[in-house]
């Protein structure tokens, strides 16, 4: 019995103990009792050459913010185009023992796309820096407001490649689609399957960029995507997930650095297996008349061929009828000879320049792309 109230009374001294020392936890605070302060800056101005995108272009040196007790401290540095941060671009992220930080020419070109300064022009980047701690970024300190004058190089926007189960080529990373670009703009108009995954990538290969939707569940190297269209989910770790109906779809990735959006709509042509498709304009006698339109051999679900003469004004389309009806191809948004294919309404002539030699013209509606070979 003895031993019993023993052990009774050291269980109460360890809980009085703990009760106390819960009771000193909670009444322990931080509070913040100085900011970062930006103390110079290497340069007053920075040119910044695209021949050279990993030099060193500005080092960025701070002091320290300062807490009630020691604790760790992260930093971001924020650039943008105002004075006021309405929309400031993260240029960096930086843990507690860090107290400077140097950016190369890429950097600071992304940065200044990022807040929209324009090429081949000095404009001033405001800086500034926030300290805060722990993982939801709590008590956050911001420094004074610097700046440099910036001149940026025309950006060069990433090449994006469509593999996957939803697309034409399947998971055949060495044929994956290259989109078509325009400055800032890649745009396809190519199959993708319903409830099937995909992704893009960097190069004809599965190494090393590949691109998904900037999100928490995706591996953070292969986020990209800061908006895509509903039809567009994520799938796993590394993959996106087409929702819509199958068929043809125009596929749009704007790389601005502001927008990086990936949108996907229905092409007014949903179908690709046509039962017969029709060459037209100044090429095989047919002089645009449009009812003498000379039929392609099919020679695949969406994939017709012919080969003909062509001279150095040649310019043609392709019908899925003898007259001018809904079925209708030719060089995507506009005429040239892109080698991509735009349905009616988004495409222009095909112009080529022949020499008067034998060339063989292919079609893949399926794909979204055309070839001219010469024989």
């Amino acid at each position: 019995m003895k031993n019993y109230n023993i052990y009774k009374f050291f269980f109460a001294i360890v809980v009085f103990l703990g009760i106390i020392s819960c009771e000193e936890r909670e009444e322990l605070v931080i509070d913040s009792t100085g900011s970062p302060i930006v103390m110079d800056l290497s340069k007053e101005s920075v040119f910044l050459d695209g021949n050279f995108p990993n030099n060193p272009a500005l080092t960025v040196n701070w002091e320290a913010a300062s807490y009630s007790i020691p604790t760790e401290v992260n930093y971001i540095i924020e650039a943008s185009s105002t004075e006021n941060f309405t929309e400031p671009y993260v240029l960096g992220t930086f843990g507690q023992s860090v107290k400077y930080a140097t950016f190369t020419a890429v950097q600071m070109n992304n940065a200044a796309a990022g807040i929209g300064l324009p090429a081949n022009v000095a404009g001033k980047m405001y800086l500034k820096i926030k300290s805060y701690i722990g993982t939801t970024q709590q008590l956050q300190q911001e420094s004074n407001v610097t700046s440099v004058m910036v001149t940026p190089y025309k950006l060069v926007y990433p090449d994006f490649f469509l593999v996957g189960e939803a697309s034409y080529v399947g998971w055949t990373a060495s044929a994956a689609q290259i989109l078509h670009k325009s400055e800032n703009e890649s745009i396809i108009y190519t199959y993708l399957e319903k409830d099937k995954n995909f992704r893009f990538l960097g190069q004809q290969d599965w190494n090393p960029i590949n691109y998904s939707i900037d999100d928490a569940t995706t591996d953070a190297g292969n986020r990209y995507f800061k908006q895509v269209s509903s039809n567009i989910t994520v799938a796993d770790h590394e993959n996106m997930k087409f929702g819509g109906e199958s068929g043809i779809y125009k596929v749009v990735i704007d790389a601005d650095k502001t927008v990086q959006s990936l949108k996907i709509t229905a092409s007014p042509i949903l179908a690709f297996d046509i039962p017969q498709v029709y060459l037209v304009g100044n090429v095989a006698g047919v002089n645009w008349t449009v009812e003498s339109a000379v039929a392609m051999t099919k020679t695949g679900a969406g994939v017709f061929e012919f080969t003909t003469t062509l001279p150095a004004d040649a310019e043609f389309k392709f019908l899925g009828q003898q007259s001018w009806g809904a079925l209708d191809w030719g060089n995507i948004s506009s005429t040239g000879n892109t080698g991509f294919l735009g349905p009616k309404d988004d495409n222009g002539n095909i112009k080529f320049a022949g020499d008067g030699g034998s060339y063989k013209i292919t079609v893949n509606i399926k794909a979204g792309i055309y070839t001219i070979v010469k024989q």
